[in-house]
């Protein structure tokens, strides 16, 4: 079961999905219209929650010209995510930062997942686009894509999981 996936990237569009398969789905959609690298701020949240930096991150994710609010907390050994609508437009909101806490008006999915597991989701899904076909395709419809980010929260993730279990680079982790 998948607890994370880039649904769609395409024409300036960035489309990911928790809980895909689940009975409720949490969707969040980013234009990059204003330049917000909402992939590349999320990656980066999650690593800065990872390495103790932080325990809750928001992130604003902007449709055009609506927006969401993307809240993740660690909690132990689990990631909550919280996706709220916010009643102003994108164009009026940070990109991240704890002032999107009061933009966050209506809870629109809530989910709880197990850190290593939405990590090993995350690393993979990420992992597609890292490089041949994927980074051409990622490239050129949403722009460059986040090697630093993704190359710290690749070790964020081995250092949660290095207790559990064998590091693969393919797949992140073995169980």
């Amino acid at each position: 079961m998948n607890y994370f996936e880039i649904h769609k990237i395409r024409y300036g569009w960035f489309e990911v999905c928790f809980a895909p398969h689940g009975n409720e789905s949490g969707w969040l959609l980013n234009s990059d219209y204003l330049g917000c690298d909402a992939p590349a701020l999320f990656l980066g949240a999650l690593a800065d929650m990872l390495e103790g930096k932080s325990h809750e991150e928001w992130l604003c994710w902007q449709d055009e010209p609506g927006a969401a609010v993307l809240r993740l907390e660690l909690c132990g050994n689990d990631i909550l995510v919280g996706i709220y609508y916010s009643d102003k437009d994108s164009l009026e909101l940070p990109f991240s930062g704890s002032e999107l806490a009061h933009e966050a008006k209506e809870l629109a999915y809530r989910g709880t997942f197990e850190a290593r597991r939405i990590l090993d989701d995350i690393i993979v899904q990420f992992g597609l686009y890292e490089d041949g076909n994927g980074l051409k395709l990622y490239n050129k419809n949403w722009g460059d894509f986040p090697v630093k980010e993704y190359q710290r929260l690749k070790k964020c993730a081995e250092k949660v999981n290095k207790a559990l279990g064998k590091y693969d680079k393919m797949f992140c982790f073995s169980y």
